[in-house]
């Protein structure tokens, strides 16, 4: 290891070959990362209490101790500035949006590859919030049959504008956008920008939750997909 700044993660999970496994994906994140283990909630509490400081804590949502919520509550009152994420085997939409209304940063299945994994913990220790793309797909099928009186806002975004809203539903930083559009990164933060002003939103997670709400953009076919009085309809605005 080189001599740069040390990492300090606190991971928690019930399950042996879980943590053996995930800790040693978090020791790639940066050149100096120590992770503190603990299989139980009131073990990861101890260990937080006692560390002079942590940069990232990582919760299994259902392991001893956790009771659902409670735990996060508990842990995220005790350490407000240090950002939380809750890992699961059991990907629930509600707990999903339940878990950032509580203060956690991040919700990751425990399925996730290792790279996505990687990408979304990167996100969030940037400062960002990460929600998996499927919820983005589960809450549209969900909501599919669902009556709506009003037209969605996403009509109002331009394609440019729903492109990069895409990227970012699947937990992509600017930088990666930018990569991925051949635009420039100052381009996709000004896009960023004309999303959330259209949206009335002001941040990256409320901008995705209006995504989930109101439909998905399929990026194959390059059309917005929008649940209307139950028909689907395109957006094709430029």
């Amino acid at each position: 290891m080189s001599g740069g700044p040390l990492m300090k993660v606190l991971f928690a999970d019930d399950h042996n070959l879980v943590r053996e496994n995930i800790s040693f994906l978090l020791k790639t994140l940066c050149d100096t990362v120590d992770v503190l283990e603990a299989k139980n909630f009131n073990e990861a509490l101890a260990l937080a209490s006692d560390a002079e400081s942590l940069d990232l804590i990582i919760l299994d949502m259902f392991m001893p101790g956790m009771n659902h919520f409670n735990g996060l509550i508990a842990m995220k009152d005790r350490f407000p500035d240090v950002p939380i994420v809750v890992l699961t085997g059991n990907v629930e939409m509600k707990d999903a949006f339940k878990s950032l209304e509580l203060g956690a940063s991040g919700y990751i299945p425990k399925t996730i590859g290792s790279k996505a994994m990687l990408n979304a913990l990167k996100l969030i220790l940037s400062g960002e919030k990460y929600l998996p793309t499927s919820l983005v797909f589960e809450a549209f099928n969900a909501g599919k049959d669902r009556d709506r009186q009003q037209p969605s806002p996403l009509n109002d975004l331009t394609r440019r504008e729903l492109e990069v809203l895409s990227h970012l539903a699947e937990g992509r930083p600017n930088k990666e956008i930018a990569r991925r559009l051949d635009l420039q990164e100052v381009t996709v933060k000004a896009h960023l920008k004309g999303v959330f002003r259209k949206l009335g939103v002001r941040n990256r997670t409320h901008a995705v939750r209006v995504l989930m709400d109101h439909g998905v953009w399929d990026r194959g076919s390059k059309r917005l997909l929008t649940a209307n009085r139950a028909n689907f309809q395109e957006t094709t605005r430029y």
